[in-house]
């Protein structure tokens, strides 16, 4: 058995690992792209990778991001800012601390020095020359936390909440990205965009031969059965792991069922057959039962208590009320 502040601390080191990996994707992305944009194309692609991050409203607080710089520092190191690379981080420490005794030593120390080097930075994004030096060593870091988890982590309760919340983070990020894409205001859907800010772009070639076409990429990122980063693994992983804490514990059933209801419609065709007659209402609606099933997990592993307490946690703007540590 595991305590349910356990659960709840290893189930949000799942999602803002995930998140960290993914806010750092977009990154590298943005710092190989942008800067050969104009004024306006660069406005718009940096709309687009905070509406991609699910960030509108938080980066509507700070004003506009006007340009490459500003962007660097939103999404890196801005402390004020929930979503970004450094708060994720200091996340995924503080969650690891509270847990010390279910997890492996390496993985702290891992996690731990990750954060060490990291918080240098402060409220200031690091200098152009070193930009790419930084996402590498927190992409790096993110690798070998992984790699600690994969091997070094017994397959218990506490691995299976850190992989639910890395899978459901994994399914929001990527079906937002693809709701972004149909949303484009330039009115294109770039597949080649979608298929690297979620590593995905050497699978595709692979798989299929030939230059991404919009429609092969999304049907790849939704419904591939061979890419761990399709909504389909995901979901499949996701709910084999709330399947082996049920067996266990008796626990999340409800969230369990939602998942494999999810993945039903999913290996069916139904999600499909919605996206061909509206594909952005089908997405935003599937985009919205993720964010759901996110927030069900959250309130089965710590059940809300008879009086109103303060919540910390930060979910991505659009999220069903979910519940995290204090």
């Amino acid at each position: 058995m595991i305590l349910a502040r356990h659960a709840d601390a290893l189930l949000w080191v799942g999602r803002y690992l995930e998140r960290t990996e993914a806010t750092v994707r977009c990154l590298d992305y943005a710092a190989n792209s942008i800067i050969h944009l104009r004024g306006d194309e660069a406005r718009v692609e940096i709309e687009q990778l905070v509406k991609t991050l699910g960030l509108e409203s938080v980066a509507a607080l700070v004003g506009s991001l006007e340009g490459r710089r500003q962007l660097f520092a939103f999404l890196l190191s801005d402390t004020g800012n929930p979503g970004s690379v450094l708060s994720a981080v200091s996340a995924v420490r503080e969650k690891l601390r509270s847990t010390r005794e279910r997890i492996p030593i390496e993985l702290w120390e891992e996690a731990n020095g990750l954060y060490l080097r990291f918080r240098e930075f402060s409220d200031a994004a690091p200098p152009p020359e070193r930009l790419q030096e930084v996402l590498l060593m927190v992409r790096r870091a993110c690798l070998a936390i992984s790699g600690v988890l994969n091997e070094g982590m017994r397959r218990d309760e506490g691995y299976a909440f850190i992989v639910i919340g890395r899978m459901i983070e994994r399914s929001i990020f990527t079906v937002g990205l693809i709701v972004a894409g149909y949303t484009d205001p330039r009115g294109t859907i770039d597949a080649t965009r979608m298929l690297r800010l979620t590593s995905s772009l050497q699978a595709y070639h692979r798989r299929h031969g030939h230059a991404p076409d919009p429609e092969g990429a999304v049907r790849y990122l939704l419904f591939a059965t061979d890419l761990p980063r399709s909504l389909q693994s995901c979901l499949l992983r996701a709910e084999d792991r709330l399947k082996d804490i049920g067996a266990t514990a008796g626990a999340l059933d409800g969230s369990r069922r939602k998942v494999g209801l999810l993945r039903a419609r999913l290996e069916l065709g139904e999600i499909e057959e919605a996206m061909a007659q509206a594909p952005v209402p089908a997405l935003s609606a599937l985009h919205w039962d993720l964010a759901e099933v996110a927030s069900e997990i959250a309130v089965e592993v710590v059940p809300p208590l008879d009086f109103p307490t303060v919540r910390s946690q930060y979910l991505r703007p659009g999220e069903a009320g979910g519940l995290g540590g204090t």
